[in-house]
């Protein structure tokens, strides 16, 4: 009898033993797996990756007085890059203002952001330079006639023309890769988001 209940108190020993190992891995790896799971909705891009980002070729730009500048001497933060054809008109204005907003918003990482508005007539950039006086931070410049292809066909995306290039928001990251797209009607809350999960996961720029 002795023997039978000795037996049965090692059985349910080790058991307990058995049942407290599968609840410490449970315990253990159930974070790994929910994780691999769940996809919070939050932490989605608001704009469209270019995967792999797309490394940027120096491009010759026309700066206000008749100076010349390299693409690659502009780059260097994290920068917000619109193509407009001739002056910065209604729309053109409302997306500086709404950049701005989204760079004052990053708080002590502001300095690591700015806008760079690229217009395609060089007659009209001398009527870009009051623009600097609502944004300092602010950048604008014109490519020539003959360099334009050579600057636009670098942000082409799945096969986008000259007047799809002139309706994205383009995110180029301070080694001068491509990195994200977002249409003009996009909310600057959505550009604010992103751009603060990229500040925060990287120390460039």
């Amino acid at each position: 009898m002795t023997d039978s209940n000795n037996q049965s108190e090692g059985a349910a020993a080790q058991n307990r033993k058995r049942w407290t190992l599968i609840a410490l891995l449970v315990l253990f790896i159930s974070p790994v797996v929910a994780g691999w799971l769940w996809t919070p909705t939050s932490f989605r891009n608001r704009g469209a990756l270019i995967e792999p980002p797309r490394p940027l070729v120096s491009v010759p730009l026309l700066a206000p007085e008749s100076n010349r500048m390299e693409l690659q001497s502009v780059l260097g933060r994290w920068t917000y890059v619109l193509f407009i054809e001739g002056q910065c008109e209604s729309s053109c204005l409302q997306w500086a203002s709404g950049i701005e907003r989204v760079r004052l918003s990053q708080g002590k990482n502001e300095k690591r952001i700015q806008l760079l508005i690229v217009t395609l007539d060089p007659n009209a950039l001398d009527s870009l330079a009051a623009l600097r006086k609502e944004a300092p931070d602010l950048i604008t410049l014109a490519i020539a006639p003959q360099e334009s292809q050579a600057l636009l066909s670098q942000f082409q995306t799945n096969g986008s023309g000259p007047r799809e290039i002139l309706e994205l928001i383009y995110l180029v990251d301070p080694i001068g890769n491509l990195m994200m797209t977002y249409p003009r009607q996009s909310d600057p809350s959505d550009l604010r988001k992103d751009i603060g999960r990229l500040l925060r996961a990287s120390r460039i720029g």
